[in-house]
C-alpha cells in the first residue's frame, strides 16, 4: 500500500516542479540573438572599481553570462556550481562573467567581494549600470532572480535560462549546453 502512495507523491512533486519551471519569466535575449554591449563596474580582481564592457576583451570566446538580481541561498548554490564548472572549462575557452543587477550598487559590490574572498566565486564579477533593470538592451525581467546566457564565440545566445527561484538542480540544464558547445568535460565534475 505504501509503494503506490509513494509513486503518486513523487509524480505530484515532479509535476509541481515542472509547472513552476513553466511559469519562469522570460528574461534577456532569446537563443539566436546577439548579446549587446553593456557596461558594468567591476567588483573583484585587478580591475575592481573600473567601468568596462566585460564582453569586449572576450571576443572570439564562448561566455557564460550570469545576471543575478537577488542572492538567495539556493541561487548562491547554483552560482557557485556555475562558477566552478566554468573555471574548470576555461582551458577549453569558456569564460564566465557574473553581473549583479541592483539599485544599491555599493552594497552589491561589497557582497560580490565577500563571495570572491570567502566563498571561492572567482569569475569576473561586477554590478551592471542601469540599476535593478540591468543593461537596457538586455530586457531582463525583474521577476527573474537569475538569468543565465550561454554565448558562442560570436556572442550569440545559444541558451537562455531565466529562473524566478534558481536552484542547484538547474545546473544540469546549463552544463548540458556547455558540454554540447565544448564537448564533454575532460575532468570529472560532481
Amino acid at each position: 500500500m505504501r509503494y503506490p502512495l509513494l509513486c503518486v507523491a513523487i509524480c505530484l512533486v515532479g509535476s509541481a516542479v515542472s509547472e513552476l519551471r513553466a511559469d519562469d519569466p522570460v528574461s534577456g535575449p532569446k537563443a539566436g540573438e546577439a548579446a549587446a554591449k553593456f557596461e558594468m563596474e567591476v567588483a573583484v580582481g585587478d580591475d575592481a572599481g573600473k567601468t568596462l564592457d566585460p564582453l569586449k576583451p572576450l571576443a572570439d570566446k564562448p561566455v557564460l553570462l550570469i545576471f543575478v538580481s537577488e542572492m538567495t541561498r539556493p541561487a548562491f548554490g547554483l552560482l557557485k556550481l556555475l562558477d566552478k564548472y566554468g573555471r574548470l572549462r576555461q582551458p577549453d575557452g569558456l569564460e564566465v562573467v557574473i553581473v549583479r543587477v541592483s539599485d544599491d550598487s555599493v552594497a552589491t559590490a561589497k557582497h560580490a567581494k565577500i563571495l570572491y574572498d570567502l566563498y571561492d566565486v572567482k569569475s569576473t564579477t561586477g554590478v551592471a549600470m542601469g540599476g535593478k533593470a540591468g543593461p537596457k538592451d538586455y530586457n531582463l525581467n525583474e521577476e527573474a532572480q537569475m538569468t543565465v546566457l550561454l554565448l558562442d564565440k560570436d556572442h550569440k545566445v545559444l541558451q537562455n535560462m531565466a529562473r524566478r527561484a534558481p536552484d542547484r538542480q538547474d545546473f544540469d540544464v546549463v552544463r548540458k549546453e556547455i558540454d554540447k558547445l565544448l564537448g564533454p568535460s575532460p575532468v570529472a565534475f560532481p
